[in-house]
């Protein structure tokens, strides 16, 4: 008596510190509550990626709406020179292939005979090319960065070609980075006699991994600095609220004032850096806005639509004509014994198909889950869903901002 009553017991506490598994009324397995401070876990059902839905909220870092003001991406520009390529480099039309050898030699005090014409010379090796990098901000000396390397002339590849010293110069003229070293090309090319070829992607463009060296800085002050300025990368006076009550938020002796819709001032405390306050824009959370934009490409066919956008009530009936031209050709053949001769005469056999419309109804206020789930059933493409959604605005029952590219 006293085992049994010892066993119920075990029991009894195996059953409390195990977790529980309840089941709905439809007989699906819940997960365990989760842990405190843990959002809750549901299994998949269905939906995109196997989830019906994502985090609510739609809160993202601050780091992901604006950026510290002056603190940029410059652009750097060059022109050189690629060498060592396989007979697939410019041919003797483009003259500034020759050019850029001639400036090199002399550079290199290589002197040509005077008799020799620059014309005559064969630059097949070679291919004049144009440079581009992006310069960071806070690069310094001795930094590097990676560079694009893009033909200019004719050439057929730059394949195992190498990138003489180059000077990568900015909007001001001076002389930022020096770019050399070989490239690198995805795909192959390959030629054979008779003009017969084969390429993979494309070969007259590659790029250097770090292969430009900085040489000069550009000069700033962001540590001394007391006051910044936030820019938001999309302006909108709520979000611009928002991010200001979020900085005080976290930072009460921080002082946050928004100066216009896509500007904020943010006065630092005296303990406080610059590069502190950067780093902790990707810890202050801040709700975002949903989008009010649509955005259509007609060339291919793209439909990328906000979540608040909506449409007032309205009737849409849209239907597909098809119209097939075919070529025929008659031959009229005379009568026996007659003068005549035959004549062969081209007409078109011209059909019309018109499929059968679809009417369907937008009630008020509709969401674009249930615009795009009403599209969806009745089967529309995506060039139908760009002349509904042009259809609806020109009727002013959409409201939202119709971008066409």
């Amino acid at each position: 008596m006293r085992l049994r009553q010892w066993l119920a017991g075990v029991a009894l506490l195996l059953t409390l510190a195990l977790p529980v598994r309840a089941a709905d009324p439809q007989g699906q397995i819940l997960l365990p509550p989760p842990p405190l401070g843990q959002p809750p876990e549901l299994p998949p059902q269905g939906g995109l990626l196997g989830f019906p839905q994502g985090h609510a909220g739609n809160y993202v870092p601050l780091s992901a709406l604006a950026h510290l003001h002056g603190i940029r991406v410059n652009h750097l520009i060059g022109h050189g020179l690629v060498a060592g390529l396989q007979n697939t480099g410019d041919s003797q039309q483009t003259l500034i292939s020759i050019q850029f050898l001639l400036n090199t030699l002399r550079h290199d005090e290589i002197t040509l005979p005077a008799s020799l014409n620059p014309a005559n010379l064969q630059v097949r090796n070679l291919a004049a090319v144009m440079v581009t990098a992006d310069f960071p901000p806070f690069a310094r000396v001795g930094s590097r960065i990676d560079v694009l390397v893009s033909a200019l002339g004719d050439a057929r590849s730059l394949q195992g070609g190498t990138l003489l010293m180059t000077p990568m110069r900015g909007a001001d003229g001076e002389v930022y980075a020096l770019a050399q070293g070989p490239l690198t090309v995805e795909g192959y090319f390959a030629g054979a006699s008779g003009g017969a070829s084969e390429r993979k992607n494309f070969q007259t463009a590659g790029q250097i991994p770090g292969g430009a060296t900085v040489e000069r800085e550009v000069p700033e002050d962001f540590a001394g600095l007391r006051t910044l300025q936030l820019d938001l990368d999309n302006p909108d006076p709520g979000v611009a609220e928002r991010a200001a009550a979020a900085i005080t938020s976290r930072m009460p002796q921080a002082e946050a004032a928004v100066m216009d819709p896509g500007t904020i001032e943010v006065k630092l405390p005296p303990w406080m850096s610059p590069v502190s306050f950067a780093a902790a824009m990707e810890q202050i959370a801040v709700a975002g806005d949903e989008s009010d934009r649509v955005v259509m490409d007609e060339r291919t066919g793209t439909i990328v639509v906000g979540g608040e956008v909506t449409v007032s009530k309205a009737a849409v009936t849209h239907g597909n004509l098809t119209v097939t031209i075919t070529p025929e050709l008659q031959v009229s053949q005379p009568g026996p014994l007659s003068r005549g001769r035959t004549v062969a005469q081209k007409t078109a056999k011209v059909s019309v198909t018109e499929d059968q419309g679809q009417f369907f109804l937008m009630p008020q206020g509709a969401s674009i889950e249930q615009i795009a789930e009403t599209l969806n059933a009745i089967g529309a493409k995506p060039g139908d869903v760009i002349a509904i959604l042009e259809g609806l605005r020109a009727a002013g029952a959409l409201h939202g901002e119709l971008i066409i590219r």
